[in-house]
């Protein structure tokens, strides 16, 4: 009996300082990434002790290796609630720290995701949580300031682009969206400054992601091309042997993914840079250069439909026909329904008195998409009586002058 009264306690002991059976089950699953049963030990967990902030962490986690951001981000949240030192603390030291990286993107996702939802309280809550495990990830600020444009508060947004700008400040991204916010304004210098920043480090990081992609051949703006639309419509198969093939590296889109993706990034952030600085251009009456940013833009970015027609509208503009009807021809290529495309392409024919290929685009292509411009009409009647056709010509000038009347 006196054994058995020694042993007692520690028995009792050694069982009060084990997890509890389900916290253990928990993190076993877990460990074997069976993350469904790791979900239903931490449910059961949460049942028995809905106050304990590491069940909610728990669950967080099985939702994260089932790959469900939102689910996950919830989970971490009400973990939160339950006591907020001890859930972060937990975050940013569950395996040595080793998750912290996969927690933030946790947080992130959910906030990119509910951003492109529209819903933008949710983001900026999601935002925040990741910002406490890495507050120097310019991306979450990036998202941030987003948000803000897209709920119309554009002072904070600049409050946090500028925050990036503290501590790089360099920062292609931060430095475009500030320009964006101060051309909403029309204080089109202080857009330009930030435009400037932006297109000096996009084009830094631009050309070193492309002289590491074409180390091997020399640079071609198609195959240029051709690798960003691969990419984009995620053709990874045709893409690997691009690579291969056209690039000359052996390894493929297995040892380049970085850089594709890195390449693809600061193509992109150029393109709409010089965008933007063409439209302050086009806005200030500087013609010249917004025809040479609108058309590093276009380089860029060849299937940006408001960059080929301000180009194309520039032109013209400026009398050149044909260099005109070029980026028509390539809008009309991605927007076959484009009216006004249709409709400039058959103005710098007749410019050059081509006028039966003017009534062709005329009458095939624009008159289909709006049979009742006035403004094409006229012009068809022109173009008819130009050539001879006073009959025709007599016929458009009617109608034109008949849907004027009845507008008015």
């Amino acid at each position: 009996m006196k054994k058995a009264i020694i042993i007692l306690p520690f028995v009792v002991l050694f069982f009060l300082g084990c997890p509890p059976t389900w916290k253990n089950a928990c993190k076993i699953y877990i460990g074997q990434q069976d993350y469904e049963n790791a979900k239903k030990q931490a449910l059961e967990g949460i049942k028995i002790v809905p106050d304990d902030y590491e069940a909610y962490c728990l669950l967080g986690k099985a939702e994260l290796g089932l790959g469900n951001y939102p689910e996950a981000s919830k989970a971490f949240q009400a973990g939160f609630k339950k006591d907020s030192l001890a859930t972060i603390k937990w975050l940013k030291t569950d395996e040595n720290g080793n998750n912290v990286s996969a927690y933030w993107q946790v947080f992130y996702g959910s906030g990119y995701r509910a951003f492109l939802d529209r819903k933008y309280e949710d983001a900026l809550l999601n935002i925040k949580f990741a910002q406490m495990l890495d507050p120097e990830n310019t991306s979450q600020y990036i998202l941030e300031g987003n948000i803000y444009m897209e709920m119309g508060e554009k002072e904070k947004a600049v409050s946090v682009y500028r925050r990036i700008l503290e501590f790089d400040k360099e920062n292609a991204e931060a430095n475009y969206f500030i320009a964006r916010v101060y051309f909403d304004k029309q204080l089109y210098d202080s857009c330009l400054f930030y435009i400037n920043n932006s297109v000096k480090t996009f084009e830094k990081e631009y050309t070193k992601y492309k002289n590491l992609l074409f180390k091997n051949v020399e640079f071609n703006q198609n195959l240029a091309t051709e690798l960003v639309k691969l990419w984009k419509e995620g053709k990874k198969d045709v893409l690997d042997q691009f690579i291969k093939v056209k690039l000359g590296y052996d390894d493929g889109l297995s040892a380049q993914e970085k850089n594709v993706e890195k390449y693809v990034k600061e193509n992109e952030g150029l393109g709409r840079a010089y965008y933007l600085a063409g439209i302050v251009y086009l806005n200030t009456k500087n013609d010249s250069l917004a025809l040479k940013n609108l058309a590093k833009s276009a380089e860029f970015l060849p299937e940006d439909v408001d960059a080929l027609y301000f180009l194309g509208e520039l032109l013209i503009k400026l009398s050149k026909w044909t260099e005109a009807r070029k980026y028509f021809e390539k809008l009309v290529e991605i927007k076959p329904d484009d009216f006004p495309a249709w409709f400039y392409i058959g103005v710098t024919y007749s410019q050059e008195k081509n006028y039966k290929k003017a009534i062709e685009v005329y009458e095939e292509k624009a008159l289909v998409l709006e049979p009742n411009n006035v403004e094409l009409l006229t012009n068809l009647a022109y173009a008819y009586r130009e050539i001879g056709n006073t009959k025709k010509s007599w016929e458009y000038l009617q109608k034109a002058d008949k849907i004027s009347k009845e507008k008015k």
